[in-house]
């Protein structure tokens, strides 16, 4: 999985507005949640997306 795009529609994460995320402090850094423009949930940890949401085909996009 590219770490700065989204799996899903591969959109740069960089290029998504700041108001999407939701941030906590994890043992292994900061977890984000963004909300891409097509409509995944991404999970993040220190700038590397590690998850998101299910694709238009059904299958789990996880690292």
């Amino acid at each position: 999985m590219e770490s700065n795009l989204c799996p899903r529609c591969g959109w740069p994460t960089a290029e998504l507005p700041g108001s999407a995320t939701d941030s906590h402090r994890v043992s292994q850094g900061r977890l984000e949640y963004i909300r891409c423009l097509c409509g995944s949930w991404l999970a993040r940890v220190d700038g590397v997306v590690i998850g998101a949401t299910k694709s238009q085909t059904g299958q789990a996009n996880v690292a």
